[in-house]
């Protein structure tokens, strides 16, 4: 009797000690935490949600990292991915700096994923955070309800003027009030 019980202790502590070392792998590479992504010149920050109710696509809003004197700095093109603001390498750790301070849940893999087109991307209800940066790629989420007061704070990361813009007219499609916007700065923009 004492083999039998010996040798069914052995096994139960074996098998809690592969469900912990299994449990421990999967979550050493994406867990839900405070974002700990660094910025690099690499980074790439992307906004996107779309309404259930809204009628008409809303575009993604992506920021960049380009050299002060780069002749994209202070333009927003629109590509596959979304319209893309560039921003300076220090606007960026601002940027991913103020996003750690929102109270949101990341979720962070050593993976760089690629980032999604108009034709792929998908909003789940709420409006999802992407991060990527050379370290690998971040994720969280905002709940609808919250969307314009986790975002009005992130105004303080950006310095280019068109950035800055870009992200206040992003956050008014989503009925944001956005004090002293102006949203004919860019006339070629507005319908």
């Amino acid at each position: 009797m004492c083999k039998v019980h010996c040798v069914t202790r052995v096994c139960f502590l074996l098998l809690v000690t592969l469900m912990i070392a299994l449990w421990s792998s999967g979550h050493a590479v994406s867990q839900g935490h405070a974002l700990t992504l660094p910025a690099d010149k690499d980074s790439v920050v992307r906004f996107f949600c779309q309404p259930p109710e809204s009628n008409y696509f809303h575009v993604a809003l992506l920021f960049r990292v380009v050299e002060k004197n780069d002749p994209r700095s202070n333009t927003a093109p629109v590509s596959d991915v979304g319209r893309t603001a560039y921003v300076s390498l220090s606007e960026m750790r601002q940027l991913i700096t103020s996003l750690s301070a929102a109270h949101l849940s990341w979720d962070e893999s050593t993976k760089v994923e690629a980032l999604e087109t108009y034709k792929t991307i998908h909003s789940y209800g709420g409006m999802g955070i992407k991060v990527l940066s050379a370290n690998g790629t971040a994720k969280a989420a905002i709940e609808p309800k919250k969307i314009c007061e986790t975002l009005a704070p992130l105004d303080d990361a950006l310095q280019t003027p068109r950035a800055l813009w870009e992200f206040q007219f992003f956050r008014s499609q989503y009925n944001c009030r956005v004090p002293n916007f102006n949203p004919n700065a860019y006339p070629e923009l507005v319908p």
